[in-house]
């Protein structure tokens, strides 16, 4: 009788024990939708720029106010950044760097919640200098005259009647007439100005 009692609580155990591993079966993520996360900032940046973050279900759903941690690594494998951004009603997320110019590893990880998935992605970010655009300096001794619509600029020598040629410090031919600028096409036959339309 022992034993028969026995043999009875053990397979009332196992079966407590199989409902438990069950549970925790379908609450370790299974029955969960699979989410997406990825990165869709530019790979190469200029220094001062933002990384961007979309996260969606599989079907391109945006998950909203989702966390996301990013955490950014210099080349050396050090952590220069370790934030949580949350995600906008599109399943946007935005994080402005402030970094060096460099390579970086950037590493985007969502945790996951009752209904979702967790995920991950990396991606090499490459932060480069901001190009500045060269203003040339002008020559003042070389285009000596000024006006507040032609720039600097001088004088060809080129005139007739009321009419001057002058060369811009940009190399651009422009007639001045007493009545506005206009293109310059050149001379005729007879040595006379042709212009064309007014700038």
């Amino acid at each position: 009788m022992e034993n028969k009692n026995i043999i009875i609580i053990l397979a009332v155990i196992a079966v407590i024990l199989a409902v438990i591993a069950g549970v925790m079966f379908m609450q370790s993520g299974h029955g969960k939708e699979a989410s997406k996360i990825k990165i869709v900032s530019d790979k190469s940046q200029d220094v001062g720029g933002t990384l961007k973050i979309q996260l969606t279900d599989m079907n391109k759903t945006a998950l909203s106010k989702e966390k996301v941690k990013v955490i950014v690594v210099n080349k050396k494998g050090k952590v220069v950044v370790n934030e949580t951004v949350k995600t906008d009603m599109k399943g946007k997320a935005k994080l402005d760097l402030d970094l060096k110019k460099g390579t970086y590893t950037v590493n985007a990880t969502y945790d996951g919640n009752d209904n979702y998935t967790g995920n991950s992605t990396s991606q090499k970010l490459t932060l480069k200098e901001k190009k500045t655009e060269k203003v040339d300096e002008v020559d003042l001794s070389k285009y000596p005259e000024y006006s507040s619509q032609l720039g600097h600029y001088r004088k060809t020598g080129i005139a007739q009647d009321e009419c001057g040629v002058v060369e811009l410090s940009n190399g651009q031919y422009v007639v001045i007439a007493g009545d506005g600028h206009y293109e310059y096409l050149g001379q005729d036959s007879q040595g006379n100005i042709k212009m064309g339309n007014r700038l």
